[in-house]
């Protein structure tokens, strides 16, 4: 009796315990294939979101000079690598102390193309009450776009003051660039006297197609690249060497490096032949993506030319892992 109580309550149980029902499939889509125009000059800052194959904004690069943290306790200034823009510690605190461009043409600084904050060529400027020399580099014809000295004045929570001036002109100007948490950074331009809306919010975009500025060892001098910065903002991406684009699946992300710096994918995805002075591609150079959102995806470039042979239209494809 106590034998078939047994065999009724395991039935009894197993008939009312609910099946587990399988999992949804998530759809990953088919390979998307997408290209960006920054032009033959690299004259456009192109900002782009993965998840829904779209450009977000763009803006010529020559619209920002510099660019403030908005996060609260946030206090960094990034200069636009895009124009090789370089700024200089001078040993006066007043503006009308400074007259010429001494200093910088030797001892001008770029930021650093990772984008770490604690390699900003402005520094810890909260530690001194010194003025700043700014070039502002150059437009996308070469064309030097000139100097501007800078002073800040005050730093707090919600905003930034400081005062500038055409280092050869006589008027000085003030302006504030207020802190918006949704945004990175804030930018600035000195021609427009304005703060202007560059990058866009650090939700919504996963990778900047642009020149920046670039440290080379041998021989030590910065120059201009053309290439990709990915969003600062909870983004990372790991490099893939050991295998095709066809083979990278989903269990590679579990045992890869990733890096949170901006350069990851850089500039080196294509080379410069001088004997036929053409840039040529490597498929080969692959790279998984892990946005703000969390999702993966994996991508590489296959194009730096339009159907028309103008260089300066990365081609890429990418696909969701």
């Amino acid at each position: 009796m106590k034998y078939c109580f047994l065999i009724l309550t395991s039935v009894l149980f197993f008939s009312c315990e609910k099946k587990e029902l399988p999992a949804k499939k998530y759809d990953r889509g088919n390979i998307i294939t997408m290209q960006v125009s920054m032009e033959s000059n690299y004259k456009n800052q192109i900002w782009y979101r993965l998840i829904d194959n779209k450009i977000i904004s763009t803006n010529l690069k020559t619209d920002w000079d510099i660019a403030f943290e908005n996060s609260l306790n946030g206090s960094h200034i990034i200069l636009n690598g895009a124009n090789a823009v370089k700024v200089y510690k001078t040993n006066f605190t007043q503006l009308s102390q400074v007259t010429d461009t001494t200093g910088i043409a030797a001892n001008g600084q770029a930021d650093m193309p990772s984008g770490n904050l604690d390699s900003t060529a402005f520094g810890n400027w909260q530690t001194s009450n010194t003025v700043y020399i700014i070039n502002r580099g150059y437009n996308e014809m070469g064309q030097l776009l000139g100097f501007y000295k800078m002073k800040m004045v005050s730093h707090t929570t919600t905003n930034y003051i400081f005062e500038y001036a055409d280092i050869f002109g006589t008027q000085t100007f003030q302006a504030n660039v207020n802190k918006d948490g949704d945004y990175n950074f804030n930018a600035f331009s000195f021609i427009a006297n304005a703060q202007v809306n560059i990058e866009p919010k650090k939700t919504d975009y996963d990778l900047c197609f642009t020149q920046y500025t670039y440290l080379f060892h041998e021989p030590l001098q910065y120059y201009q690249v053309t290439g990709i910065l990915n969003n600062r903002y909870n983004t990372r991406i790991a490099k893939i060497s050991h295998k095709s684009f066809s083979e990278i699946t989903l269990s590679d992300t579990a045992t890869t490096f990733f890096n949170n710096n901006r350069d990851v994918i850089g500039y080196d995805w294509k080379t410069f032949n001088l004997n036929n002075n053409l840039f040529t591609v490597d498929v080969k150079k692959c790279y998984i993506i892990n946005d703000s959102k969390g999702f993966y995806y994996k991508l590489h470039f296959i194009d730096f030319y339009n159907s028309s042979g103008v260089k300066g239209f990365p081609k890429f494809e990418f696909i969701k892992l």
